[in-house]
């Protein structure tokens, strides 16, 4: 034994890592002074991280395996197997658990949805100059167009409009049928176009105008204010998730029928592979089937997660909703076309290319999913056949 208690040849190895997993390092390591076990551990909090597990989940979860390994004296591999299956197992037992401990990092809070904003207005920049850059080889009839106010915050007020839709789409996927959802989409589409316009038309009065080349400079630009943001506006030290309590954990194991129905209907939702047909005739069918035992919906089926995860899934759903969803994108990308197209007189010019291009994307997407969704009502023919 050395000096610090270590065996030979069992020297620690720095490793990279953020606060939970440097003391989840530490914790395997003390207790058998293994380097096998720490990259176990590694391997099991990478995978799980990369689902959105949060990390204080993960650090709580990963202890108990130190503690484990303390305790016998056995290594990880050896007490739990392959640490991706461990993870994967432990995965599906929180989420049939339904406490909140999966993070989406599509819901953002005010900091992220700004910074964000701000850093796609960075890359919506670069596409524009780029388009700058081909309209002046194509040689349009008007030439590119040059660095006007409006054309300065145009990149910004898209990348917020996609953040606003992405926002709407998340969190109204889990509380309405998805026609409901598409609807507060194109909703949302059409009042941030209103906004958008009722902001740039005042600005084209300006009559303040650069050279395009200078269309350059909104690239770094806003990549510096994303930055700046970010650095300024510091997220609270107290944002991370609370560890959780046994509040929440009796709250969820005592719910009457009707919060178990609201929050089974939400986790169907979430899942996006089954339509809200099939969720309302299998909420319909656990509540007879609850009625004709004389249980509550808790008692006979557990947590309303852990029942909407146990669903197979419809694996026409998705592709379908691909389909329509890529055809309408297929269709707007088309008119904007014909709307460049027009307004410089049936000529090629750069600022034609890139609607072009997404339309052609679209409908290649379109199809795909046609024949995935095809593919998958053949396939549900046959099984029942």
């Amino acid at each position: 034994m050395t000096a610090d208690g270590l065996s030979p040849g069992a020297a620690r190895r720095e490793r990279p890592a953020g606060p939970e997993l440097a003391r989840i390092h530490d914790a395997l390591f003390a207790a058998r002074h293994e380097e096998a076990d720490v990259e176990w551990a590694d391997r099991a909090f990478v995978h799980m991280g990369f689902a959105a597990v949060r990390l204080d989940q993960v650090e709580l979860l990963l202890s108990e395996v130190a503690a484990a390994v303390r305790a016998s004296q056995e290594g990880p591999q050896d007490l739990f197997g392959d640490p991706t299956d461990w993870a994967d197992e432990r995965m599906r037992e929180l989420r049939e658990s339904g406490l909140d401990v999966f993070e989406d990092s599509l819901l953002m809070g005010p900091r992220e949805f700004t910074t964000t904003t701000f850093g796609l207005a960075s890359g919506l920049s670069a596409l524009f100059f780029l388009s700058q850059l081909l309209d002046l080889v194509l040689g349009g009839e008007e030439g590119p167009t040059g660095l006007s106010p409006g054309f300065a915050v145009l990149p910004l007020l898209i990348a917020a409009a996609l953040m606003l839709l992405i926002t709407v789409f998340k969190r109204a996927t889990p509380r309405f049928r998805f026609p409901v959802v598409i609807a507060l989409c194109a909703g949302t589409v059409v009042l941030a176009s209103a906004g958008i316009a009722g902001i740039l038309v005042p600005l084209a009065q300006s009559g303040l105008e650069a050279g395009w080349l200078w269309t350059i400079l909104l690239v770094p630009l806003y990549a510096v204010l994303a930055w700046t943001i970010a650095t300024l506006w510091r997220a609270p030290k107290n944002s991370s998730p609370p560890p959780l309590t046994m509040r929440q954990i009796l709250d969820s194991a005592d719910l009457n029928d009707s919060a178990w129905l609201q929050r089974a209907r939400a986790a169907l939702r979430h899942r996006g592979d089954l339509s809200d047909a099939r969720i309302d005739a299998a909420l319909d069918e656990a509540r007879g089937h609850a009625d004709d035992s004389g249980s509550s919906l808790l008692g006979e089926f557990g947590s309303p997660e852990g029942y909407a995860q146990k669903l197979p899934r419809d694996r026409a759903t998705i592709p379908r909703r691909m389909t329509l969803f890529y055809a309408v994108l297929a269709v707007l990308w088309l008119v904007l076309a014909l709307v460049h197209a027009s307004d410089a007189h049936w000529t090629a010019t750069g600022s034609l290319v890139a609607p072009a291009a997404l339309m052609l994307l679209c409908a290649g997407l379109a199809v795909g999913s046609a024949r995935a969704w095809r593919r998958e009502v053949h396939r549900a023919s046959r099984a029942s056949a």
